[in-house]
Parts: C-alpha cells; sequence; structure tokens
C-alpha cells in the first residue's frame, strides 16, 4: 500500500487486520515528529446476496451449483441453473481442487451457452472478470448478458409464447497466465465439462 503526498492512502492489504504506519510531514524547517495511525481492514466479503456460486472441480472439469444436487440416471444430464432470456446475471465462479478454492493468475474467463453441441453461440460473456472474496478463498465474478437476438430466434423456434424454454449447451473457458521463468508457455486455456442451462423466453403470457 501506498500514500501520496496529499495523504491518498492507495493500493490492497494481502490479508485482513490492523495495520500501523507513519506519516512525517516535511517543509523548509525539516521533518515533523512521525505520527503513527491506525488502519483496520476487514476480509472482503463476496457473498453480497446479487451472484450465483457456480463451482468448478479443477481435476474432473465438472460445473456444480452449490445447494442443487442433480438427479441420476436419465435425469443426469438435467439443467443446473434456470435464467430467462433479458436476464444480466452474475456467476461468483469459484475453482477448486478437493473442498479448497484456489486462487490463480486468471486472465479472463467466457462462457459459451449454445442451443445444441456444436451449433452456434447464442450467448458469449466479454470474457472480463472481478477478483472478489478473500485472498485465500477467491471467486471470480462473470456478468453474463442473455439479451441476444441469437437466444431470442432460438427460442422462437419452439411452441407458444408462454413458458417456452430449452435446456441450452453451457461451457466455461478460463485463461491464466503462466509467466514462470522457462515456461513452456506465457498462457494456459482449459475448459469445463458441458452442463446444462435452462432458459425461458416468458415466465408471464402477453397481455
Amino acid at each position: 500500500m501506498t500514500i501520496s503526498a496529499s495523504g491518498l492512502v492507495s493500493g490492497a492489504a494481502e490479508y485482513a487486520g490492523v495495520y500501523l504506519f507513519r506519516v512525517i510531514a516535511t517543509n523548509a524547517t525539516g521533518p515533523s515528529l512521525p505520527l503513527e495511525i491506525a488502519m483496520g481492514i476487514e476480509e472482503t466479503n463476496y457473498n453480497d446476496g446479487i451472484g450465483l456460486d457456480v463451482n468448478i472441480d479443477l481435476i474432473s472439469g465438472k460445473v456444480t451449483v452449490p445447494g442443487f444436487t442433480p438427479e441420476t440416471g436419465e435425469y443426469d444430464s438435467q439443467a443446473q441453473m434456470c435464467l430467462k432470456y433479458g436476464d444480466k446475471v452474475l456467476l461468483d465462479l469459484g475453482y477448486l481442487k478437493g473442498e479448497e478454492l484456489q486462487s490463480m493468475a486468471l486472465a479472463s474467463i467466457i462462457i459459451n451457452i449454445r442451443e445444441f453441441d456444436g451449433e452456434a453461440v447464442l450467448i458469449q460473456s466479454n470474457g472480463a472478470l472481478e477478483i472478489i472474496g478473500t485472498s485465500d478463498r477467491p471467486r471470480y465474478r462473470i456478468l453474463v448478458d442473455l439479451d441476444t437476438p441469437e437466444l431470442l430466434n432460438a427460442l422462437g423456434n419452439y411452441e407458444g409464447d408462454f413458458q417456452t424454454s430449452f435446456d441450452a449447451i453451457a461451457e466455461i473457458e478460463w485463461r491464466v497466465d503462466y509467466l514462470e521463468p522457462g515456461a513452456l508457455t506465457d498462457e494456459l486455456i482449459r475448459s469445463s465439462k458441458t452442463f446444462r442451462i435452462a432458459i425461458d423466453r416468458d415466465l408471464v403470457p402477453n397481455p
């Protein structure tokens, strides 16, 4: 963290806690005695209620939503979240090894949503991300905008104008800056397994 000549403190503390720092003013007659200041920094709380937690297992690539247990057998490919055309949704992605959230130098995260596997992309996020949570339990927030003409056209292929929906195929891709000396590459790219998102057009009938 740094403090400017005007007294502005900026930067980010790596850990929560109480930090002590000294300020010394200097003029033509010389420096003042140091003034000791205490600053308390709390842990960042990512659970603000507006993002949907989504977990990605780094070993298997499987995507899960906490609190949701998919059925098995013939229903094991059911949708894992339900969204609607026109929604703008924040997804808070956590990357897991075992039960532990991992911290990574992510350059971008992109979610692609298709009507069928291999079909044209209906929705694609722009790759931007925001790091939330604490340094030892980070999540990576992305915005998914479901207001695209491609999605509206796809929904138009289904019967009716009320409660029209289909289970879209989704996949998450992330890029990691890999700058270790002697590294084979400066960027790593990985993708999750595909998973299903139920997307509705209208939840109420047109007047």
